[in-house]
């Protein structure tokens, strides 16, 4: 047998390994049952296990190494190696954090020390001179992470939202990674993918365990950082929108919260159920057709990124936000109807 077919066979051998021994570290955290008791936030009514993402990224962190090797990609470089160390940084802090409820200020550390690290490795912006140069690249890096990071977190409390989302969204980066010129990311991102989907009916439609956040943010960082490699790496004019174009849906939500809550006057710090997603829900929408739904968006993302990936930057850049735009203004429209309809109070 020829070395290509069987390093071939036992890379597809690791994904579904990656499933199956997910599926058995996420039974395992039910059992062990550290549970997420519901609050005026929650979408759930009942105290569930928390902590999926530990078997996720367990998971991950196994076979990576192992698919690396198999795949001939490295497992020593600086970037790799920095990134992994981030993420595992970033997965012991938060899981303890969803032991022991810490301060979000110890989180925020941790988030800012991962999102160096990683920028430390060369995963950074690659920008022009006359727009700042590495400097600047890193520090704008350092933000996007950081903020995509919380992004991802925030937007983890409907099933199967983020898990969901994030799973389509490695698959579609691992088919469209070799147009984009980062054929690397086929295999890491494909396994992550994996190993989502070995934790997604744990969780959706109902869920009997959460990520967490040693899963949410773990997979934000990851996330956050692949996207950064795209846009070092692509040799498409605008190939750097793949990543934000995956990601806009959760980008919007966010950032349309915090606009909308500013301008209300309302605490940007303080919890609330104000998320699009939450409206949706608290108006009475199936949670599942909500996700799918966010599922759907992501799709649309990838078709956009394809659409504008050969345009210049400029015409790249307003062609992307208009089109990614357009079905968020479509639903968050669909949100202020169904609110008219079934009052949900405070957004």
């Amino acid at each position: 047998m020829s070395t290509v077919p069987s390093s071939l066979f036992l890379a597809v051998f690791c994904l579904f390994s990656a499933v199956f021994f997910t599926s058995f570290l996420v039974r395992m955290m039910i059992r062990v049952a550290v549970l997420d008791h519901p609050g005026h936030r929650s979408a759930h009514e009942a105290p569930t296990p928390k902590g999926g993402g530990v078997g996720v990224m367990a998971t991950f962190f196994v076979l990576f190494p192992i698919l690396q090797g198999i795949t001939g990609q490295p497992i020593l470089s600086a970037p790799v190696l920095l990134t992994a160390l981030a993420t595992a940084l970033l997965a012991a802090v938060s899981w303890l954090d969803d032991l022991y409820q810490w301060p979000p200020s110890i989180k925020f550390a941790a988030q800012c020390l991962a999102a160096v690290l990683v920028v430390a490795g060369g995963t950074s912006l690659p920008l022009p001179p006359a727009w700042g140069g590495a400097v600047v690249g890193a520090v704008l890096s350092v933000l996007w992470l950081v903020f995509i990071t919380n992004a991802i977190n925030f937007m983890d409390g409907l099933n199967g939202l983020i898990s969901g989302s994030l799973a389509v969204g490695c698959g579609i980066l691992a088919l469209l990674g070799p147009a984009f010129g980062v054929p690397d990311l086929f295999w890491p991102a494909l396994l992550l993918c994996a190993c989502l989907c070995g934790f997604l009916p744990f969780n959706y439609p109902k869920a009997r365990i959460f990520l967490g956040d040693v899963g949410s943010q773990s997979c934000g960082l990851l996330a956050g950082a692949a996207a950064l490699h795209v846009a070092h790496t692509t040799h498409q004019p605008s190939g750097w929108v793949l990543g934000p174009c995956l990601l806009f849906p959760l980008i919007y939500d966010v950032l349309f919260t915090l606009v909308r809550r500013k301008l209300a006057g309302h605490s940007l710090v303080q919890a609330h159920r104000g998320h699009l997603y939450q409206v949706f829900h608290r108006s009475g929408i199936n949670p599942a057709l909500i996700t799918l739904a966010e599922w759907g968006f992501v799709v649309w993302g990838a078709g956009v990124a394809c659409w504008v990936a050969p345009m210049a930057f400029v015409p790249g850049f307003v062609s992307a936000l208009g089109l990614l735009l357009a079905p968020q203004l479509l639903w968050t429209g669909l949100a202020v109807l169904q609110t008219r309809r079934h009052p949900v109070g405070p957004w």
